[in-house]
């Protein structure tokens, strides 16, 4: 299922990085885009989005389901 994030405080490549690995580890096709403020990916059945929102928010961004 593909899900879009609004991840606002990215300021540099190692902000979208950072953000990219995670979303790696819990799902695939993953864009991370530092100047659109926002963030792509397939996520499984499994992928509780809350869990993720909280942890890209524990790096220090302020995120949203968009």
């Amino acid at each position: 299922m593909e899900k879009h994030l609004s991840v606002e405080g990215m300021s540099c490549k190692h902000c979208v990085n950072r953000v990219k690995k995670y979303l790696e580890s819990v799902g695939t096709d993953v864009s991370v885009d530092l100047e659109g403020k926002k963030a792509d990916f397939n996520a499984g059945s499994n992928v509780d989005m809350d869990t993720v929102i909280k942890a890209i928010s524990e790096f220090g961004f302020t995120v949203k389901e968009i």
